[in-house]
């Protein structure tokens, strides 16, 4: 049995900016540097040892990683990318916030701005992002029985909604260097901790 450590990136640039970022990318902040440092004394407090680090294929991601887990060799996968917003690459993040806002009575707000977003700007589908972050859990389960995972907030979110995690309780994106945990192997994944900061 895997466990897959699935880890936010550390703040980067453009999260300091306030400005939305899928497929767009910058490098981590003096701050997410920080954050990350501060995660892997964590992670050591609590006698967490990685067998493997991925991350996905962002500088964010591989900065975050290499912060967390600096002896191992990192794997990235382009499967752990962030969704894709098409044309709002970039603009402001009170964007997205107004955009939730107007879905708020949808069943799965985020999932029905993407949807959206699908179809009006370019973005991806949550169900693409959906099958392409299994596919790429599935392929962690290879790498061994501890598995750092670094990727982005959208993409955990969405990943632990078609596990089926209860995610009540979450009221805002992943917080950078927050962590959940998925239990298990290909086809049979278990959510274990959801969208945790704490350690």
């Amino acid at each position: 049995m895997t466990r897959v450590w699935l880890v936010r990136h550390g703040e980067s640039l453009l999260n300091a900016a306030r400005r939305m970022q899928g497929w767009a990318d910058a490098p981590l902040t003096p701050d997410g540097r920080a954050q990350g440092a501060a995660r892997r004394q964590g992670f050591a407090a609590e006698g967490v040892v990685f067998d493997a680090a991925v991350s996905a294929d962002g500088l964010r991601h591989r900065e975050t990683a290499r912060a967390l887990c600096p002896a191992s060799a990192l794997r990235e996968d382009a499967g752990w990318r962030e969704a894709c917003f098409g044309t709002l690459e970039g603009a402001r993040s009170a964007t997205l916030a107004r955009r939730l806002a107007h879905h708020r009575d949808a069943a799965d707000p985020l999932r029905a701005v993407l949807t959206e977003l699908s179809a009006s700007a370019g973005g991806e589908h949550p169900d693409a992002v959906v099958a392409r972050a299994l596919a790429a859990l599935d392929r962690a389960a290879d790498d061994g029985d501890e598995v750092l995972v670094v990727t982005s907030g959208v993409t955990i979110l969405l990943l632990l909604d078609a596990l089926g995690a209860d995610l009540d309780h979450v009221v805002a994106g992943p917080a950078n260097l927050s962590v959940s945990t998925v239990e298990g192997g290909p086809g049979r994944w278990c959510v274990t901790r959801a969208v945790d900061q704490a350690m």
